[in-house]
């Protein structure tokens, strides 16, 4: 009889232990879960944020091509203007 006794205390106490140390599991797991909510928030955030740098390196890729047209075509127009006035000088000097 005692020997049951004794086995039943330690068992008691082993369960008293377990569902102690499974309080202070199901606590961290808690915490940890809302880690993993505010970590998947932040890198939604950060994935958006890269998405918007992405777009906009794109489009002032875009506005440098389109300047860089515009001044390849006043560069020639310049070169044109300038090259039909140096002959008319040309001229003038042989008379």
């Amino acid at each position: 009889m005692t020997k049951k006794i004794g086995l039943l205390s330690m068992v008691f106490a082993l369960l008293l232990f377990v569902s102690g140390c499974g309080q202070q599991l199901k606590q961290e797991n808690e915490q940890l879960k809302g880690q993993i909510s505010t970590l998947t928030e932040e890198n939604n955030t950060l994935k958006n944020q890269v998405a918007s740098i992405q777009k906009e390196a794109e489009d002032l890729k875009a506005q440098v091509a389109s300047i860089s047209a515009e001044r390849d075509a006043a560069k020639k127009e310049l070169e044109a203007k300038s090259k039909p006035a140096a002959k008319p000088a040309k001229k003038g000097k042989k008379k």
